[in-house]
């Protein structure tokens, strides 16, 4: 880690194209903001959907992003990030999960006990070896923090611990992000992330920002996608074309607050 520069890291964003919730920014907005706040490294991760195309990976790179593919998995009813994925595989469950997957493919537990329906909770340690890194995610005040379970078992068993923001408003984006020590391929940050070469940088949300938050969440929940397009059981892997960039998209305001740094 001496003398090497860190990758600025998101691995956990969502995008207009997510089939579950009505995300109002696209792909390409996304991978913009990204060039704006300075990161290296982004993965989007709709729900059951897989945002990715050359032509996506190409206009990424040339911003000088290196996105990595990327879906948050419905699994038992459970929401799991698989980073990398195996193409044209069904997960129907934690098992077919573990048959389906490869060492070039990282697997992370998003919010995990965070208190939702889909967060992973006990499903975490039954299904301990699928997993690569626990998340310790963007959403919490000083007082209201649901991350700490995550942290406290990462830092008693020595597991990975990723910073991601779970972005689904873009003035979420860059609240909560890794730094990870690696060199900017797959291959390398994966391994980076296994061993344990990562520092979560964050932020507290003041209890207006998360109220603002949880607000507009429950505003998208309501509206939501057709009920046709919610979650399924067994997602399959398929592809989505990236959505057509806006013009002149608008970046709400983001708030500066006292940030910390999380070794790994």
């Amino acid at each position: 880690m001496k003398g090497q520069r860190p990758l600025k890291v998101d691995l956990h964003l969502h995008t207009a194209d997510d089939p579950l919730d009505r995300i109002s920014h696209s792909a390409k907005d996304l991978i913009l903001r990204a060039v704006d706040e300075d990161f290296d490294v982004i993965s989007i991760t709709n729900h059951d959907l897989l945002t990715f195309s050359p032509d996506l990976f190409d206009f990424a790179r040339e911003m000088g992003i290196l996105l990595i593919p990327g879906i948050e998995a419905t699994i038992e009813n459970r929401h799991v990030l698989v980073l990398n994925p195996p193409r044209n595989k069904t997960f129907s469950d934690f098992s077919s999960l573990s048959m389906a997957l490869r060492p070039e493919t990282l697997v992370i537990a998003p919010h995990p006990y965070f208190p939702g329906a889909f967060s992973l909770n006990g499903c975490f340690l039954k299904n301990l070896a699928l997993f690569d890194a626990i998340e310790y995610c963007h959403f919490y005040t000083p007082r209201i923090n649901f991350n700490l379970r995550a942290l406290e078992f990462s830092r008693s068993n020595g597991f990975p611990l990723i910073g991601n923001s779970d972005t689904h408003f873009l003035f979420q984006f860059g609240t909560t992000y890794s730094l990870i020590y690696a060199e900017r391929n797959i291959e390398s940050i994966f391994a980076a992330i296994r061993e344990n070469r990562v520092e979560v940088v964050t932020r507290p949300l003041s209890p207006r920002e998360m109220g603002s938050i949880a607000r507009r969440f429950l505003r998208m929940k309501l509206r939501g996608k057709p009920v046709k397009s919610r979650r399924r059981s067994s997602p399959r892997i398929r592809l989505a074309e990236p959505a057509a960039i806006k013009q002149n998209a608008q970046i709400p305001h983001r708030v500066h607050q006292t940030w910390e740094r999380l070794p790994g």
